[in-house]
């Protein structure tokens, strides 16, 4: 059968899209699983012989996960958002949700976040799902999809589970399940009108919409697994020196010897064991540079238990921190964005839900400023500088030292302390006056004896 030109044309694009796409799940789960620990041997198992796992186990060592929580501090900090009464009730759970979410921004570079809405025992609040892998559909906005398909989890830890892969379909008008044959399995309608689904960017696109991940940290720990079981080889097979043989029996094949072998050596024969050339310290040095250079690369610096060296202080952190500090002051601009995109869907599926929310431009989130850690007595002159200079309130301070509260709560918080203090300071100075007075009195009644006794 000839196919014609057009028909070349639309199944060579559909098998690059496909292959694409296949890509790009393998890439995802790639990631995942480094920053998990699953299963990363077998990503490192063709780069060797079969029969050297037979003599040790690969080396899996896990810095992708250390490195990702290391670049996302935004929500580890902690952030306020306004307004406050029904929509702080709803949101209860989103700080906690925004913390995973940021690192897996930060690991796989675009994520996809559903906002749903959920009732639990008469409680009203918004679930966050975020999506890991997903295939975007556009319209003329390339950067901008108008609805979704991604697979939904499996109960693969169900040994009886038989189902088939399930997939969703969202878009602003409809939700559609359907089964890995594409059988449609259900559908509604999204009455709510609104695409519910945000999506959050390590950094600005550029010619794509997916934005590159952290790769560089992948490959590294890459390296470093492969390197680490080279290492490990070696050791297995060389810790005691290599055993050399000569003049050995004809009949005799012996690949290894140990201690419980018998050589028949011939005449002249000779035995010996050879040192190791490979140099232990260079490969570990060697995996410090590949450290090194990654944080380096992220604008992270890491020490080693064998360095030394002094704590700095406050100000050398922050002066070492520059470039860091500039990566978090950009992730602030491009979260914030993507918290007012989120509070736009909010807003909408909470009127269709007949609850009232303030419009978007109500909205404000206020990220929380990292904190260097200063000694006492820099922190009191510095609360004392901005007390004295109206830079800030006793309630604000207090709310630095405990997030929990707010403003409201703080003030009454140092109203009441300031009265159980004045109390307790009425009480010690009646107390004070009682005793004054007993020691005034006791040394009268010992004037008026000597007198008596004169």
């Amino acid at each position: 059968m000839i196919l014609t030109p057009q028909e070349i044309i639309k199944k060579s694009l559909k098998e690059f899209k496909l292959q694409s796409v296949s890509n790009k799940r393998e890439e995802v789960i790639k990631y995942l699983d480094y920053y998990t620990g699953t299963e990363t041997n077998k990503y490192i198992k063709n780069y060797f012989d079969t029969d050297a796992f037979r003599e040790i186990p690969q080396y899996s060592a896990n810095i992708t996960k250390k490195f990702i929580n290391k670049m996302s501090r935004l929500y580890t900090v902690g952030a306020k958002r306004s307004p406050k009464g029904v929509y702080e009730d709803m949101t209860m759970k989103k700080n906690v949700r925004m913390k995973h979410i940021e690192k897996m921004t930060k690991l796989l570079g675009t994520v996809a976040v559903g906002i749903f809405y959920k009732e639990e025992k008469d409680k009203k609040h918004f679930d966050y799902v975020p999506v890991y892998y997903f295939m975007p559909f556009f319209d003329e906005d390339v950067f901008n999809p108008y609805a979704i398909t991604y697979p939904n989890f499996m109960p693969v830890d169900d040994a009886y589970n038989t189902q088939k892969m399930t997939y969703s379909y969202y878009d602003s008008e409809r939700y559609i399940k359907y089964d890995q044959d594409g059988k449609i399995l259900e559908e509604v309608a999204n009455e709510s009108g609104v695409f519910p689904f945000v999506f959050f960017h390590r950094e600005d696109q550029i010619d794509s919409f997916f934005v590159e991940g952290a790769n560089d940290v992948i490959s590294a720990n890459e390296h470093i697994n492969i390197t680490m079981t080279e290492m490990q080889l070696g050791l297995r097979y060389q810790m005691f020196g290599q055993p050399v043989a000569s003049g050995i029996v004809a009949d005799q094949n012996i690949a290894r010897a140990g201690s419980n072998e018998i050589l028949m050596l011939g005449e002249n024969g000779n035995f010996d064991i050879v040192s190791p050339k490979g140099n232990i310290e260079s490969v570990i040095e060697n995996i410090k540079l590949q450290l090194e250079l990654v944080a380096l690369n992220n604008h992270l610096y890491i020490t080693f238990s064998d360095t030394g060296g002094e704590v700095p202080s406050g100000i050398a952190l922050k002066i070492k921190d520059v470039e860091r500090m500039e990566d978090y002051q950009d992730d602030k601009e491009m979260f914030r964005i993507f918290e007012h995109k989120m509070y736009k869907v909010e807003e909408a599926i909470a009127s269709y839900n007949s609850i009232k929310l303030p419009k978007v431009d109500d909205f404000m989130i206020d990220f929380y400023d990292i904190e260097y850690p200063m000694t006492t007595q820099d922190t009191i002159l510095q609360n004392n500088f901005d007390l004295q200079n109206n830079l800030t309130t006793q309630a604000h301070i207090l709310m630095k030292n405990n997030k929990d509260l707010d403003l409201e709560a703080a003030v009454e918080q140092i109203a009441q302390n300031k009265e159980i203090n004045e109390l307790l300071a009425g009480n010690f100075d009646q107390e004070e006056e009682a005793k004054v007075e007993n020691v005034e009195e006791n040394q009268q009644e010992e004037e008026n004896e000597d007198i008596s006794n004169d």
